[in-house]
């Protein structure tokens, strides 16, 4: 959603009287030009001089072919404006390594920040050279989300040097000055002390004015930051040496850190953030949301459907687009704008849906969140730099439904709609609530993925097996193939699938055009489909002798298949999964001279059940699996157990029947 820079987006919620009136102001969506030159200056006074070690000191491995002496990170939040200092210095050992380090990215906003560069040398064979006058420094915007229809006028600055060579030392120093002045001197900082690659030397200091630091901590791991006062200063300071690599352990929650990090910010505590944030996003409806409030309230009769109404006009008739150029990356687009343009992002489209519900009477609140790493806010430090997006928290009835209105093409009613949960939300409130689970009790459902699979063998070996397909999807499920369908339409999705059996089962064609019906008042879709498959058979060791191999498709990996198993950190849960694929065959022979037996097999751990049960009736043999996802975090104690299980699990989905004429024996 728009909100991908944290820090840049909530900069903005300042209980300020001007940034209300801006956010009730139309907010421009021209992007800031980008910078032509670049500015070359002193460093800033406060940094101090920090010794690199020599190439020839270097104690640990290159890595991929570079070796990383010096990262100098220093920050001041003293001033008007924030300051922050970088400087890197890198030796190339190989030609890997020389076409790192000639060149350097630097990405900054131009709309609230200015980069200056200090001093680019190279060394080589003890002497060192000034490269300022022969470098290249290239301004482009690179719009690395475009495809998710985010834009937010970034720029990226592109340094390049001419001859470099093995073993030459490259030592670049520049500092971004600024933050949006929404900030009033308020800022939030996060310095990550252990990289995924080995450093000589790790350098971090961050000054702050006495009394500003609200929270801070080292999270992650065990490192000693040295804190200390000054005369009206505060300065936290991290010297290591000999920093070795950090490789983390793969399959870990994104909520999860694994590399140590000083974190300070100047909020005290989320009602501080809370306080900062609120006025900006509850705003006073207007007449054109009342319009169009009006003209819903007379298509619907009950406050539930006119509310779904509302929901339904947001998310799919007011198309996603984020325009984070300036302010549009910090103040949500006024309703009526967004109802003029009919396009906003994920602040915009709230704001809108919360005005619409409040009009129409249901209390709305807007709720922060984050999409990736929300269920570990509660260990994050008070600012607004833990989120990402924001949602709606809807009340009414003494129930609370967690609404986004983002979210296009969901089915359900009101009871029955699929709610964001993220973990943790912090509803803007003028009371304040801090944070808040967005868990709840959950009444028993069924699977979500229901496939229904008739395999007719009885043709024999030169007939096609005929593959009669029922799916149904409910809740979350309806709602992605509901997705799927309004951007690749019927025919799409028949080539998807006919794709899937061409590469599993071989020459495979639909005899019938697939099929698919779409109850989304009770957000559930259902897809038909006939299919021959041509050349399912393979031969076996004489020439009576073939086999035919299937597999419960529906199953899925629900854990990293390639996490570690013996591991410190805990292991991720796709969380919910609730899958059923049901299975009849249709036997050759009328079933005569088959040797099937009943069988069951079930599985069960912290991550998941898993349950097989197969039964013979007459000419048809008819297998059940079932999954079901049990949570979404496995302590690293049992992942060693989850992932043997789950590669047994996979390993049982498949089947295959070993037959000859006339005698026929199933294989599992």
């Amino acid at each position: 959603m728009t909100m991908k820079n944290p820090i840049r987006f909530l900069t903005l919620l300042l209980i300020s009287p001007l940034w209300v009136a801006v956010a009730n102001a139309q907010v421009d969506f021209t992007p800031v030009a980008v910078p032509t030159e670049a500015v070359w200056d002193a460093a800033p006074a406060f940094v101090q001089e920090v010794r690199a070690p020599l190439a020839e000191e270097a104690e640990l491995e290159a890595f991929g072919g570079v070796v990383y002496l010096l990262t100098d990170t220093q920050h001041d939040a003293r001033g008007e404006e924030p300051v922050n200092f970088r400087r890197i210095v890198r030796e190339a050992r190989n030609i890997s390594g020389v076409e790192e380090v000639a060149q350097q990215q630097i990405v900054f906003d131009p709309s609230f920040q200015r980069l200056v560069f200090h001093h680019v040398y190279i060394t080589r064979d003890g002497e060192r050279t000034d490269r300022r006058d022969s470098v290249r420094v290239d301004f482009a915007r690179q719009e690395t989300e475009f495809d998710r229809l985010m834009l937010n006028g970034q720029v990226t600055a592109l340094m390049r040097l001419d001859d470099v060579r093995v073993g030459d030392v490259v030592d670049v120093a520049y500092t971004i000055y600024g933050s949006n002045p929404v900030f009033d001197g308020q800022d939030f900082r996060e310095f990550t002390l252990r990289w995924a690659v080995p450093v000589e030397r790790l350098f971090v200091r961050s000054l702050w004015t006495d009394g500003d630091v609200g929270y801070w901590d080292v999270f992650g791991g065990k490192v000693d930051v040295i804190h200390q006062t000054g005369a009206g200063f505060e300065e936290f300071r991290y010297d290591g040496l000999q920093v070795e690599a950090l490789d983390p352990e793969s399959g870990a929650p994104s909520w999860h850190y694994q590399y140590p990090a000083l974190r300070i910010t100047g909020f005290d505590d989320w009602q501080d953030v809370t306080d900062w944030a609120e006025p900006i996003f509850n705003l006073e409806p207007n007449a054109a949301v009342r319009s169009e409030v009006e003209r819903i309230r007379a298509r619907h009769e009950t406050p539930e459907d006119q509310l779904l109404a509302a929901l339904r006009f947001v998310q799919d008739e007011v198309r996603y687009l984020a325009l984070s150029f300036g302010q549009g990356g910090y103040v949500p687009a006024s309703p009526d704008q967004t109802l003029q343009t009919r396009f906003g992002d994920c602040k915009a489209k709230t704001v809108l849906f919360n005005q619409m519900a409040r009009e129409l009477g249901f209390t709305a609140d807007p709720a922060l969140v984050n999409l990736y790493s929300g269920r570990g806010l509660d260990n994050y430090m008070p600012s607004p730099g833990g989120f990402d997006h924001v949602i709606t928290r809807l009340r009414h009835d003494g129930e609370t439904y967690w609404v986004d209105p983002t979210n296009s093409h969901q089915g359900g009613t009101l009871a029955a709609l699929t709610q964001a949960d993220y973990g943790w939300a912090l509803p803007l409130t003028e009371r304040g609530e801090g944070l808040v689970s967005m868990a709840a009790e959950r009444d028993a459902e069924g699977p979500s993925l229901i496939v229904r699979e008739e395999v007719d063998l009885s043709g024999g070996r030169s007939a096609p097996i005929r593959l009669s397909v029922e799916t149904v999807r409910t809740r979350d499920e309806a709602d992605f193939a509901r997705a799927v369908i309004a951007e690749v339409g019927r025919s799409g999705l028949q080539r998807n699938y006919l794709d899937f059996y061409n590469g599993a089962f071989g020459d495979s064609e639909f005899v019938e055009p697939l099929r698919y019906e779409d109850d989304r008042a009770n957000n559930q879709l259902t897809v038909w489909e006939e299919v021959d498959l041509h050349t399912p058979y393979e031969d076996g060791a004489t020439p009576s002798a073939y086999s035919f191999n299937f597999f419960a498709h529906a199953l899925t990996r629900v854990v990293e298949n390639d996490a570690e198993r013996r591991r410190v950190s805990p292991l991720a849960v796709g969380h919910p999964f609730h899958i059923r694929h049901e299975i009849t065959i249709k036997l050759t022979n009328g079933g005569r001279n088959w040797d099937l037996e009943n069988e069951s097999e079930r599985i069960e751990n912290s991550a998941f059940e898993y349950s097989y049960t197969a039964r013979r009736s007459g000419d048809e043999y008819r297998m059940v699996y079932e999954m079901k996802s049990l949570g979404h975090v496995v302590p690293s104690d049992a992942a060693s157990e989850v992932l043997r299980e789950q590669d047994d699990m996979m390993d049982a989905i498949f089947y295959g029947f070993d037959m000859t004429e006339p005698q026929r024996r199933p294989s599992k």
